[in-house]
């Protein structure tokens, strides 16, 4: 009777070794990942090409549900290479599939654009929107 319950402690014991083995392998597989910036990238350009500084870069982003109550309002002007840049890193979650879908208007001295783009997660998201 003592050596069934010695061989009904190892067993135990051995279950025991795994299940703390395989609790410990998956809390340091998703401790390593670390959230990627999720960013966007706003190139301004006239229409003959060339970039634009020094324009006003708004983003609109309105609810799409009553459930949904983000709204985005952002602005930023463009730098010495026609670029104004957004960091989308508060509004993504890690697991989240997508982020936003963004009107853009582009304003600079007479000159107006506008554009619709989709902010990929964990991703720089680039585009360009022509003035005229």
């Amino acid at each position: 009777m003592q050596i069934y319950k010695k061989k009904i402690a190892i067993f135990q014991l051995k279950v025991s070794i795994i299940r703390v083995g395989g609790f410990l392998l998956i809390f340091l597989l998703t401790s390593c990942y670390k959230k990627q910036d999720t960013i966007l990238s706003v190139v301004v350009k006239n229409e003959s090409g060339q970039v634009v500084e020094g324009a006003l870069v708004e983003l609109k982003a309105e609810p799409t549900s009553l459930g949904n109550i983000v709204a985005i309002n952002m602005e930023n002007t463009t730098d010495d290479l026609g670029v104004a840049y957004f960091n989308f890193n508060e509004y993504y979650k890690s697991g989240q599939t997508g982020v936003v879908i963004l009107k853009i208007k582009v304003k600079q001295f007479g000159l107006y654009g506008e554009g619709v783009v989709t902010v990929e997660q964990e991703v720089v998201t680039e585009t360009i929107v022509v003035v005229k």
